[in-house]
C-alpha cells in the first residue's frame, strides 16, 4: 500500500488484517478538552508545563475521534478500561485492539482487528549519551550493535532501536515491569528488524512483527503486532 499519509476524510472501513496508522499533529484545538472524560482531564491537568499538558490532551482527543470511526458513535460516548499497567482499551467493545503514543508534537496510533499491537514515536534530542544509554538499557548484543556502527549512523540506529523496544512492550502492556534489555532486537540494515531473543514468559520471537513508520525529520516511530504480516494504511488526523 502507498506510503503517504492519506486525509482523514478518506478513511473508510478495512478488511480485519489491515492496520492503520494516523499520524497526529498535536497542536490543541478549543474544542478538544471538551471531548475528554474526567479522568483523562484530571491526568492531563496534572502536567506542569503548559506545552506539553495541551499536547497530552491533543492526543487523547485525537484518539477518541479515530476510534469513534471504528466502532460509529460520538467521540466523547467512549469509554476506556485500563489494563494493569495503564494499557487502555474500549469498554464494551472487544475490537479493534489499538495504542497511542505522543513525543513532543507528533503522535501515532495503531488500529487493527484480532491481535496485539503497539506503537512508538521518538523525538530525537540532540546530544545525548547514546552508548552510555544503551549499555544501560538496551541487551548486549544490541548495544554491542550499536558500537560497531560509524559514529554517523549511530543516532539514527538507536532511535529506531529504541521505538521499536517501547512498541514491543506497549503491544504487551508491560508498562516497566518487564525491563527492556531482557530481549533484543535485530535493528540494524535493511529491513523492518525482528526480535531476536526474549525472556517474556511464554513469548516466541517468531509470533511478532515489526513496521517503521517514517516521520518528519527529527522523529522515529514503530509498529509492533503479532501475527503474520499485515498491509498498513496511513492516515493524517
Amino acid at each position: 500500500m502507498s506510503d503517504r499519509w492519506r486525509p482523514a476524510l478518506d478513511w473508510t472501513p478495512g478488511p480485519d488484517d489491515v492496520i492503520d496508522v494516523w499520524h497526529l499533529d498535536l497542536t490543541i484545538r478549543e474544542e478538544d478538552w471538551a471531548l475528554l472524560s474526567a479522568d483523562e482531564t484530571e491526568r492531563a491537568k496534572r502536567i506542569v508545563i503548559a506545552e506539553k499538558r495541551d499536547q497530552q490532551a491533543s492526543a487523547r482527543a485525537h484518539l477518541r475521534r479515530i476510534l469513534a470511526r471504528y466502532v460509529d458513535t460520538d467521540p466523547e460516548g467512549l469509554t476506556f478500561e485500563y489494563g494493569t499497567h495503564g494499557k487502555p482499551e474500549l469498554a464494551h467493545h472487544q475490537e479493534p485492539r489499538f495504542n497511542l503514543s505522543h513525543s513532543r508534537a507528533v503522535g501515532l496510533v495503531a488500529v487493527t482487528q484480532g491481535v496485539r499491537i503497539g506503537v512508538d514515536v521518538e523525538y530525537r534530542r540532540e546530544n545525548r549519551r547514546l552508548s552510555d544509554i544503551a549499555n544501560r538499557f538496551f541487551s548486549v548484543a544490541e548495544s554491542s550493535a550499536l558500537s560497531e556502527l560509524a559514529p554517523d549512523a549511530r543516532a539514527t540506529a538507536f532511535y529506531r532501536a529504541w521505538a521499536m523496544k517501547e512498541a514491543y512492550l506497549k503491544a504487551w502492556g508491560t508498562g516497566l515491569s518487564f525491563a527492556s534489555n531482557r530481549f533484543t532486537i535485530d535493528y540494524v540494515g535493511e529491513g523492518t528488524g525482528r526480535l531476536v531473543r526474549t525472556e517474556m514468559p511464554g513469548d516466541d520471537p517468531a509470533d511478532w512483527r515489526f513496521e517503521d513508520v517514517h516521520l518528519e525529520d527529527g522523529y522515529a516511530g514503530a509498529i509492533c503486532f503479532e501475527g503474520v504480516e499485515r498491509p498498513l494504511r496511513r492516515w493524517s488526523a
